[in-house]
């Protein structure tokens, strides 16, 4: 029995199930659908958990970080030398003070969300008081709850020759 497509005139409702293409016509739709996505990612379109955690990232001052932050937040740090449960910290005033003094710069290289998480790819830069600096690159899993920050997983490397 020979296929659907090939059959001839078909009823309505295959018709409306059935679509063959040919391989140009198939790269066409590629092409268009990918220029739709470059746009929509060059627009600046961005879902509120993603715009959320960007804002995170984007600032080291405190008074902006709090309001991002569930009152209960937990943040696990994972990296060479720390335990195997990680180094915890619980509650935002904790979360706030283990943020640190020193001035940070974060390039953001990935955002990707699925449901209420975004794990957040990237550098950061830090410049300590003192004037010394270092480099980190890192993955933040960053878990959500009513637009808050309900709890993040830090994995981060020093980056050697960052100075």
């Amino acid at each position: 029995m020979k296929p659907v497509w090939a059959r001839g005139p078909a009823p309505m409702a295959v018709v409306q199930r059935t679509c063959v293409i040919s391989t140009s016509q198939a790269r066409g739709v590629l092409s268009l659908t990918n220029q739709f996505l470059t746009q929509q990612a060059s627009s600046g379109i961005m879902s509120p958990n993603k715009k959320l955690i960007e804002t995170y990232l984007a600032t080291s001052d405190k008074s902006k970080l709090g309001p991002l932050l569930a009152d209960d937040v937990e943040w696990i740090e994972w990296g060479d030398g720390v335990p195997a449960t990680g180094v915890i910290t619980r509650g935002k005033e904790a979360h706030l003070k283990n943020y640190g003094d020193d001035e940070l710069r974060s390039e953001i290289h990935r955002l990707t969300e699925e449901n209420n998480v975004v794990v957040a790819e990237g550098t950061a830069h830090v410049t300590k008081e003192d004037g010394s600096s270092l480099s980190v690159r890192y993955v933040n899993i960053f878990e959500l709850e009513k637009g808050k920050i309900k709890r993040k997983s830090s994995f981060g490397a020093l980056i050697k020759d960052s100075a």
